[in-house]
């Protein structure tokens, strides 16, 4: 006879082992994801010494300047090209060693920077004014405006009437540099200069010091002065010595072998979850390759609606605004998993040294009822049953579409009868071209200075960023009062923050902290961080 218990039993046991076989190898599987942090060139960089920084989703050359995030050029460039004056953001002499300006001072209108002697780029030549001067001018030799030197360098007299035939050329240590193209920057000798500035900023150093404007020996460019004869060279703690395009590795090696930092660090851009170390927009929770996460308390940028002003939709004041008033910004801001975003709608945030320069209005709330009475006003043959492709320049690979708080947004523009679907970034499409026909596009401004007005220049008549500046008489006064102002009241700012944000030359929805994903049995410690803007590799400690 069978015994039907036993038969029973025999045949949940090996269910059962096996079950629990399966559970143990994918726990095995995901602990060796965690721990694991092999690469195809760890014998030369090895584990042990080697930071991997995953530093976006969207394949991008750290030192190109244009068509790359805010955060990755000034983490790079802090590593390898230094930085003018102390990262700390001090407006004191510098005593930092990576810092090359050691007195730097303004009188009313005129501007004085004395270097220090004795720092050295990394092909072991000393830094001088020279080079300055040359590292300003150089991206705008091309004469071309796809670049952001001309509005970071606003400030400087004669930046708004470059000619070719005002540049020289002299002879400094066997070097020749392209000099006078800016009027109102004057090399005094190797190791002074003077900047006549249009009108005062306090806030003028703190402003040219930054990763889109690095200092760079010219020896080491091409004629052209654009493309780098081998690698990226500065005179930061750091210096390159692998270069990856396809792949899109770079690998710096630190300067001083007694200092006590990180040996290599290894940035990456991969949409896979790997790396030590992960940047995100809209952090996922459910992530097995990561076991922590870190926000930096300071606001990164601001997110929003920028729009085509010479489309007939994007000039029309009622349109902005109901885009504006069709926004539930703190349902939007609710959609961050950690709370990464803030509700709001203006350009500079309400927290921090900005807030003291911000319109003193309360954030716009939903309107619905107006929003939908104020696209009756428009023709509906610009809106009606039409879908808007919104174009972005965005720090993820992840489908906008699918994202929660993208996801809000389109739900809360087809209430007032407005259809949108988001495109992922496309880095040979990153602003709207001459004669673009797109009327919405999705991007932010960061905080990478402490000049208050420095984001509003972007929407100056002949901003780098084609079409999305108003043409407006009266936006371009308050930008001009403001600047000329800045070290003597901040209303000047407010008043232009007010108008910039009630006639909605942007659609600001929410501002951001930068946040990463990190593994804790690699990184201890994030050490001293100054900046959501730069992240100062230096200071991360790896595990021993």
């Amino acid at each position: 006879m069978v015994d039907f218990e036993k038969l029973k039993y025999k045949k949940k046991f090996p269910v059962y082992f096996g079950f629990l076989f399966i559970i143990t190898f994918i726990l095995v599987i995901i602990n060796n994801k965690i721990s694991s942090n092999k690469y195809e060139d760890s014998n030369q960089f090895p584990d042990n010494q080697t930071i991997t920084l995953n530093l976006s989703d969207q394949p991008q050359i750290p030192w190109s300047y244009i068509n790359v995030t805010s955060y990755v050029v000034e983490t790079f460039s802090a590593a390898v090209h230094g930085s003018l004056i102390s990262f700390n953001g001090t407006f004191k002499e510098s005593t930092d060693k990576n810092a090359l300006f050691e007195k730097f001072f303004c009188d009313g209108n005129i501007c004085y920077a004395n270097l220090k002697k004795g720092i050295f780029f990394h092909n072991k030549r000393e830094v001088t004014a020279y080079d300055v001067e040359f590292s300003f001018v150089k991206q705008l030799l091309s004469f071309d405006n796809d670049n952001f030197a001309r509005t970071i360098l606003d400030d400087i007299v004669g930046i708004d009437n470059l000619k070719k035939e005002k540049i020289k050329h002299i002879s400094i240590d066997t070097l020749s540099y392209p000099s006078g193209l800016i009027s109102g920057l004057k090399v005094k000798d190797k190791y002074n200069i003077i900047f006549n500035l249009k009108r005062e900023n306090s806030h003028f150093f703190q402003k040219i010091s930054t990763g889109y404007l690095p200092i760079v020996p010219i020896e080491e460019f091409d004629e052209s002065y654009l493309k780098w004869k081998k690698y990226p060279i500065g005179f930061g703690k750091y210096k390159v010595v692998k270069i990856d395009l396809n792949k899109h590795i770079y690998v710096i090696e630190k300067v001083n072998e007694k200092e006590d930092i990180p040996k290599f660090i290894r940035f990456i851009f991969s949409d896979n979850d790997t790396g030590d170390i992960k940047g995100y927009i809209g952090l996922n929770k459910a992530n097995l390759n990561f076991d922590s996460h870190i926000i930096f308390p300071d606001i990164y940028s601001n997110a929003g609606f920028l729009f085509n002003y010479k489309t007939e939709l994007g000039s029309n004041a009622n349109f902005r605004k109901a885009i504006s008033l069709a926004l539930d910004r703190f349902k939007i801001a609710k959609s961050s998993p950690y709370g990464e975003f803030v509700a709001d709608d203006q350009m500079l945030p309400a927290s921090g040294w900005q807030k003291n320069y911000r319109a003193e209005i309360p954030i716009q709330k939903r309107n619905l009822e107006k929003a939908k009475k104020l696209m009756e006003t428009i023709p509906e043959s610009l809106w009606k049953d039409k879908v808007f492709h919104v174009h972005t320049f965005w720090n993820t690979k992840k489908e906008l579409n699918h994202e929660s708080y993208i996801i809000e947004i389109k739900n809360q523009l087809q209430e007032i009868g407005v259809h949108v679907y988001f495109h992922n970034t496309d880095m040979n499409y990153t602003k709207f071209k001459k004669n673009d026909k797109n009327v919405l596009w999705w991007s932010g401004f960061d905080t990478s200075t402490t000049d208050p007005n420095s984001n509003f220049a972007y929407f100056k008549k002949g901003s780098f960023f084609d079409n999305i500046y108003p043409d407006d008489p009266i936006f371009e006064n308050l930008y001009f009062e403001a600047t000329k102002n800045l070290s003597k009241s901040p209303i000047f700012s407010r008043n232009l923050s007010q108008y910039f944000t009630e006639n909605n030359i942007m659609v600001t929805v929410f501002q951001m902290r930068i946040s990463f994903l990190y593994r804790k049995n690699r990184i201890s410690s994030f050490g001293n961080q100054y900046s959501p803007i730069k992240i100062l590799v230096w200071e991360i400690k790896l595990n021993k």
